[in-house]
């Protein structure tokens, strides 16, 4: 029997991978506003980070009109994108069955996303995937900005404490977030953050497959933290 109530997904990197047309979308975007696309390996680093992050690198802050040339940029990354129709969309290995084993064990699953612009894709791929009936709750950046407020959202939704739950995650943001309301923290090695930075983060848990997960939490004692 598992010990822990909820288990709380980061969504990119973590369960779902769409970093091909995120690449795509970015030179498409750069293009779009008159900016030569960065190089091949750039852009590929790039598309796995947060839009704070590669808006900060494509377009300076000295831009004239800054404000309008990022408004610009998102609303082609996004034409770029929907474009594609989820057809580069994949699961991460492992995260079906998964999901499906904690439900079948009566695990509250939860999700939360940064995704600034391209949240409203999210039920899409959970039901492009027939994941949708796995996941009890999901939370957007239209919600919370920040993936601490997100999880203390999706825990109290779920009516779970932080002390009984886990938050899986591929960068320290998510490490982090889980850290500071007492989650059990499990980070994905494979994922879209730097493996540096998540272990600065020192989470509970490394992992490299995400079935691993079961392994944990039917294992760990529950933070009993108030």
């Amino acid at each position: 029997m598992t010990r822990i109530a909820a288990v709380i997904f980061d969504f990119d990197g973590t369960l779902v991978d769409e970093s091909k047309v995120f690449e795509q979308a970015l030179i498409y975007a750069c293009k779009a506003v008159g900016f030569i696309p960065p190089g091949k390996m750039e852009v590929k680093r790039l598309a796995r980070q947060h839009p704070d992050v590669y808006l900060r690198r494509i377009i300076p802050e000295d831009v004239v009109n800054r404000s309008r040339v990022v408004e610009s940029f998102l609303k082609a990354f996004t034409e770029a994108y929907d474009l594609d129709g989820h057809k580069q969309a994949r699961l991460v290995k492992h995260a079906k069955p998964l999901l499906r084993a904690l439900k079948m064990s009566g695990v509250k699953v939860g999700l939360i996303t940064r995704r600034i612009t391209l949240w409203q894709a999210v039920p899409e791929i959970l039901q492009i995937f027939s994941i949708s009936s796995m996941v009890d709750r999901v939370v957007t950046y239209r919600e919370a900005e920040t993936k601490l407020e997100q999880l203390k959202i999706c825990l109290r939704d779920l009516e779970v404490k932080a002390s009984t739950s886990s938050i899986v995650g591929d960068t320290a943001e998510d490490i982090l977030a889980g850290k500071a309301v007492g989650c059990v923290t499990i980070a994905y090695t494979k994922g879209f953050g730097c493996r540096s930075e998540i272990l600065s983060a020192e989470p509970d848990y490394l992992i490299a497959d995400l079935i691993d997960v079961l392994q944990i939490i039917t294992s760990v004692k529950p933070n009993f933290n108030p």
